[in-house]
């Protein structure tokens, strides 16, 4: 992930508070880690994608990168107003019989049928209207003086992988503890049997199998004709003998103009990086992939979804009739968990390399990066990443302090409940060590 590295590149410069953009795979999560930003990605459909231009369309979420949690915050509560509400919303203007404000509605309505605003959601309004009452009936038995004393925050050892490195992995740890010793939270182990590491790791995978299909058939519009470049088939002929573009070009022989016209728009107009996913979803679409790789990968997002829905504790409470059960058997269920955001650092500069000032890295390693964003995207569920300081003084293995200073851990919970998220990533970047 990275597209929206604009964003984060703003907020971290300091030419704006708050800047939107769109989360995918972890796009947003992973820039604002390595830019010692805060980047949230609420419950998937909660802003409508109008006007986004569409790369995965059951992934893509609108979210915002601030330089702070109260930011994020604030921007929440303006952002949100309304969400939620779903067809009550509508209701409520059509007995106002303002018909202005209802055909406002029924635009934005029909203009993304995965915006919350579409749905009649008693879904989130059931589970936002019983977590606080699940809180306060918990208090008695906790310190209520300290801002986490009725939260429980999983930490999952699924996401805690061979390749992580040592310094993440030790700023995960005091993370943790500092949440539990200092914010009054409750740290709860989720073991293999709920959320499985092979579940994980395969999840990688399924979403590059999804996202590139997704892409491939959402870019297909870029043809020169509807959408794209009008690009000039005469002066692009003249360019076959040209040194740049001898590894991308072949000759458009055989094509019929309307071919060529769209051969050329799209070689001039998408990168190499787009190119390689859009043949990747072409390929995996395809009558003999589609039932081995592409509907693969979906049962693969099923079960992971599934199997991170089962640790939180407000999907315990829709599976008992809607309502808030008190037994012990909720003790192993969390509201949040808590994981880092990447695997590596960012890329440090090189100006000997001139323009291109940065090594070129391998497109698979690229990929591995998202391994611990994209389970919490193919769930839909809302993340934030934030800033944690590790203030190591002791540790002399990285010659580059800055590089190893902030590290990005990510606060994600059960759909709808950013409220909660929020509050956890307050209380982390309030309490970073």
């Amino acid at each position: 992930g990275g597209s929206p590295s604009g964003p984060a590149t703003t907020i971290a410069h300091g030419s704006s508070l708050l800047s939107i953009g769109t989360d995918t795979g972890g796009s947003l999560r992973l820039p604002s880690a390595w830019t010692s930003t805060v980047g949230f990605k609420p419950t998937y459909g909660t802003f409508s994608r109008y006007g986004v231009v569409s790369y995965a369309s059951s992934l893509d979420t609108v979210g915002f990168v601030t330089g702070s949690v109260e930011c994020a915050r604030i921007g929440w509560d303006c952002l949100s107003d309304g969400v939620g509400e779903g067809l009550d919303h509508v209701d409520r203007v059509e007995t106002f019989g303002n018909d202005d404000e209802r055909s406002c509605v029924d635009s934005k309505k029909s203009r993304d049928a995965t915006a919350r605003v579409y749905h009649d959601d008693r879904y989130y309004r059931l589970l936002t209207s019983q977590q606080p009452q699940k809180q306060h009936q918990q208090a008695t038995t906790t310190d209520t003086t300290k801002p986490l004393a009725n939260i429980r925050i999983g930490i999952p050892s699924a996401f805690s992988l061979q390749e992580t490195p040592p310094l993440i992995a030790n700023a995960w740890s005091s993370a943790a503890n500092t949440l539990q010793n200092v914010a009054g939270a409750t740290l709860v182990p989720i073991p293999e049997s709920v959320v499985s590491s092979e579940w994980i790791k395969l999840s990688c995978a399924a979403y590059y199998v999804l996202a590139c299909a997704e892409a491939s058939s959402n870019l297909s519009r870029y043809d020169g004709v509807r959408f794209g470049l009008d690009a000039d088939l005469t002066k692009f002929a003249n360019l076959d003998n040209t040194p740049e573009f001898e590894e991308c070009y072949l000759p458009l022989s055989g094509m019929t103009v309307l071919e060529e016209k769209i051969s050329t728009t799209r070689v001039l107009g998408f990168g190499d990086e787009v190119q390689r996913r859009v043949l990747a979803g072409t390929s995996v679409l395809s009558s003999d992939r589609f039932h081995t790789h592409y509907e693969a990968a979906a049962v693969v997002r099923a079960k992971v979804s599934q199997s991170i829905e089962r640790a939180f504790r407000s999907s315990a409470s829709m599976n008992n009739n809607s309502e808030v059960d008190n037994d012990d058997s909720n003790d192993d269920k969390v509201d949040v968990m808590l994981v880092p955001t990447a695997l590596s650092f960012p890329c440090t500069l090189n100006p000997q390399l001139g323009d291109r000032m940065m090594e070129d890295m391998d497109p698979t390693a690229a990929f591995g990066n998202d391994v611990m964003t994209i389970p919490i995207s193919l769930g839909g569920f809302p993340s934030i990443s934030v800033p944690f300081s590790t203030n190591d003084d002791d540790d002399d293995n990285y010659s580059d302090r800055r590089e190893k200073d902030v590290v990005g851990l990510q606060v994600f919970g059960m759909r709808g409940s950013e409220d909660i998220v929020l509050q956890v990533a307050d209380a982390m970047n309030n309490n970073s060590c």
